[in-house]
């Protein structure tokens, strides 16, 4: 039965190795921690805040498991063991799963549900583009493609920032962009570059960000815009 989990901070950590020491914040004595028992989108550092769970190894020495970053609540849980530009795994992920093996590392996961999820999410939204264009109203047909490309970018960039420890993109601004029109593109680059796929937080914003999308255009194509013709009046 797993035990309860408990905050802390990385004190020391070899990162050549692979292991490290986690500083409890309630208790005393720090834990011995192995990359093996890492879940996140990076390897940890001297100082990240992390949250644990105290176990004990195969000979009843305390140590810390299931360690994950502090304020990222992990919807799946990838694999960290292998240190960036040596790939080089370790022992315990150089053993393939048979579920997993054959599939290419980084490889999209269910690659036909997912596009025609993201069709049908898309359909609204060209459909109404493409009947305001008729009538000379060109800006959703501009807006979408133009605020997605420019979330690919931004997705990329801040997951290139992530790898090299450098300043981060705000997530608010990733937001406010994908609001804008640029939802289509987050998706895009959520599975292309498998970033922002796990802290629950963020997927919860954005998913309200694209149903809000949805019900826009359910309005205007199947309601007449009886909900959002004054607000709409109001932007143009």
């Amino acid at each position: 039965m797993q035990g309860r989990e408990q905050a802390g901070r990385i004190k020391r950590w070899d990162d050549d190795k692979g292991f490290g020491f986690i500083q409890p914040i309630a208790g005393e004595g720090d834990l011995f921690a192995h990359i093996s028992a890492m879940r996140g989108d990076r390897r940890p550092a001297v100082g990240d805040q992390v949250l644990f769970v105290a176990g004990r190894d195969e000979r009843g020495r305390p140590r810390a498991e299931h360690v994950r970053l502090a304020g990222e609540l992990a919807i799946d849980q990838p694999q960290i063991g292998v240190k960036p530009g040596t790939g080089k795994p370790s022992a315990k992920a150089a053993r393939p799963t048979a579920r997993r093996a054959g599939r290419p590392r980084g490889a999209l996961r269910n690659p036909l549900a997912k596009w025609l999820i993201f069709a049908a999410l898309c359909l609204l939204p060209v459909v109404g583009a493409l009947r305001w264009l008729a009538i000379g109203t060109v800006w959703p047909a501009l807006l979408y493609p133009v605020a997605s490309v420019l979330c690919l970018f931004l997705y990329w960039h801040d997951k290139n920032s992530a790898q090299q420890r450098r300043q981060r993109m705000p997530e608010n601004t990733l937001h406010l962009i994908e609001l804008a029109g640029g939802w289509p593109g987050a998706l895009v680059a959520q599975q292309a570059f498998r970033h922002k796929t796990r802290k629950a937080s963020y997927q919860l914003v954005f998913w309200a960000i694209v149903v809000l999308h949805q019900l826009v255009w359910i309005d205007r194509l199947m309601l007449g815009g009886a909900y959002t013709s004054g607000w709409l009046r109001g932007l143009l």
